[in-house]
């Protein structure tokens, strides 16, 4: 039973590890990347993650959701994609309504789809940092707890930790076989020693 629910712990701290590296790896680059140009939104592998503090885009998009945002050819947007794009210091998801032309260039109205008016300012290709792909309901939450002291801590301190434990458990069982190993062998040894004495 013991053996058991030491394996069952082992399987789970490997999983959670293998679940916490990746994690680990995306917002290792994306702090990185965050410092190295401060004035862009730090991606990886072409996809960026952003956080929806609004309800403009509900119930497409909820409050507290992660949206993933892919770089793309702004030329290829239509009407009908949803994209994100930079508004002053803050980063804006929501639906092309249409595009038009201002001195020459090409601009995007844009709305969100549980607002009653268009966005204020139409939107330049220059601004536009990619095309949503996918949402993940919550996480958006959970992002923001990692990005303060005690969540960015945890984040990193708990794979190290789980590993440590998962690897003295595995040497712990390793010694432990190795140990009934050498003393089934002793056994062995003086049952043939009383053998041959009594030979």
């Amino acid at each position: 039973m013991k053996a058991n629910k030491k394996s069952r712990i082992n399987i789970l701290g490997i999983v959670i590890i293998i679940v916490f590296l990746p994690l680990l790896v995306v917002n290792t680059t994306l702090i990185i990347k965050s410092y190295i140009n401060p004035n862009e939104a730090p991606d990886f592998l072409g996809y960026k993650p952003f956080i929806v503090l609004s309800g403009s885009m509900e119930p497409t998009i909820m409050t507290g959701d992660l949206v993933i945002i892919q770089k793309c050819n702004t030329k290829e947007l239509k009407e009908g994609d949803i994209i994100a794009f930079r508004s002053g210091t803050s980063v804006i998801t929501h639906r092309i309504l249409k595009s038009t032309i201002e001195n020459g260039k090409t601009m995007f109205i844009t709305k969100g789809d549980n607002n009653n008016t268009e966005d204020r300012n139409p939107v330049a290709l220059s601004d536009v940092e990619g095309i949503y792909v996918t949402r993940i309901p919550k996480l958006g939450n959970f992002a923001m707890f990692l990005q303060t002291t005690v969540g960015s801590i945890l984040f990193i301190s708990i794979p190290f930790i789980l590993f440590i434990i998962t690897d003295v458990n595995q040497r712990r069982k390793e010694t432990k076989l190795q140990k009934q190993k050498q003393e089934k062998l002793e056994r062995e040894l003086q049952e043939l020693k009383k053998e041959r004495t009594k030979e």
